[in-house]
């Protein structure tokens, strides 16, 4: 299922960096208790980090927290994870412990800048945290660029609200239905946008078109820059040395962008399916969210709800997941997601996935080497 669409609120309506944002601080049972038990942490497992598996917006303790739609994930250095919760129109803050807040938003649709917990968003999707610790968001339905600082003020960094494709300064820059996000070392910020095409917006605000050809239309072709072309760009990764990667949905492709704008295929292939293999001959079905982690290994959500893993030397494999829209945790190969989108990993080599229609996130911990 493509995520680029709107999901009405139900009932009750990288790189990582270490945050201190703005949480209310309360006493909350330890770890290991009746109230609060512990996250399994056995290799080659799958687990549940946060939701109770019921569509709806309450935050506490991991198992009893409610999510409605979670998308975009992004994790910090002290392994706190900061979550797109599209259906809830908020963005959601989970500690290393499981202790599950909001951020800002969640008081219903709209584009409301100010103080954290009076903003508004509409249908928020991908998330991402620079240097000093600000949450960028892709704000899907208001076709903006926000940013969280960490003093908890909410303001719009680029875009106007109005449809469009045109590059300039901040509000100057207008977009059509951003959703992936990616941040590179120097701070400058990457867009995926709904003309196909990969968007740059730098720490001063300016809003270029770095890969990809809005007037060509949706389409595959490697090249430089606006050679290239992309069918529906969706999730964003930036590995060590700035390399961008694209889960290019329609093309059923990850594509990478180097820093001068070189578009490559790295996995994939047009036609649709689930083979694992050399990266030329392996094959995927409408790749969602993409991370990467400090070893080049690249991790793929998939729209069969499989976790894919793109080795540092090419070979595509299967981590997690059975193709059964479903929930159930266990053994990687034998775990169930219903919908993964956003994907990331944290410097241990745990991964954390949106898994949308199971309302959960889930953590997805390696075999044992």
């Amino acid at each position: 299922m493509n995520n680029k669409r709107f999901i009405p609120a139900l009932l009750l309506i990288g790189i990582s960096t270490s945050v201190a944002l703005f949480s209310c601080s309360k006493d909350k049972p330890a770890p290991g208790t009746d109230d609060n038990p512990k996250l399994e942490n056995l290799p080659g497992h799958t687990y549940t980090l946060a939701g109770n598996g019921t569509y709806g917006y309450i935050d506490g303790l991991r198992a009893n927290a409610a999510l409605n739609n979670p998308n975009g994930v992004a994790v910090d250095a002290a392994g706190n994870l900061y979550v797109t919760d599209q259906g809830n129109n908020a963005i959601r803050k989970i500690t290393s412990e499981g202790i599950v807040t909001t951020l800002a938003g969640g008081t219903g649709a709209g584009l409301v800048n100010g103080p954290a917990k009076s903003a508004k968003f509409d249908n928020p999707i991908g998330i991402a945290l620079d240097s000093k610790g600000n949450i960028f968001v892709a704000d899907f339905g208001n076709n903006v660029i926000r940013k969280v600082a960490t003093d908890g003020t909410v303001s719009t960094f680029a875009g106007s609200g109005v449809i469009g494709f045109n590059d300039g300064k901040g509000p100057l820059a207008t977009f059509n239905g951003p959703a992936g996000i990616a941040i590179d070392h120097a701070d400058n910020l990457y867009i995926t946008d709904n003309h196909n095409i990969i968007r740059k917006i730098t720490p001063s605000q300016d809003v270029t078109t770095f890969a990809g050809n809005v007037h060509s239309g949706p389409g595959f072709a490697d090249g430089t820059g606006s050679e290239a072309n992309f069918r529906l760009p969706e999730g964003l990764a930036i590995d060590g040395a700035d390399n961008i990667y694209v889960a290019d949905y329609s093309n059923n492709m990850i594509r990478k962008i180097t820093p001068a704008a070189v578009v490559t295929t790295v996995a994939g292939k047009l036609a649709p399916g689930s083979d694992n293999g050399a990266s030329t001959s392996a094959t995927f079905n409408g790749p969602l969210g993409v991370a990467v982690d400090k070893n080049g290994n690249i991790y793929v959500t998939d729209n069969l709800s499989l976790i894919r893993k793109i080795a540092a030397s090419g070979e595509v494999t299967t981590l997690a997941g059975t193709k059964e829209r479903a929930f159930y945790d266990g053994a990687n190969l034998q775990a169930k997601f219903n919908d993964p989108h956003g994907i990331a990993v944290d410097a241990s080599g745990n991964i954390y996935v949106g898994d949308e229609q199971n309302a959960r996130i889930r953590k997805i911990i390696p075999p044992a080497k």
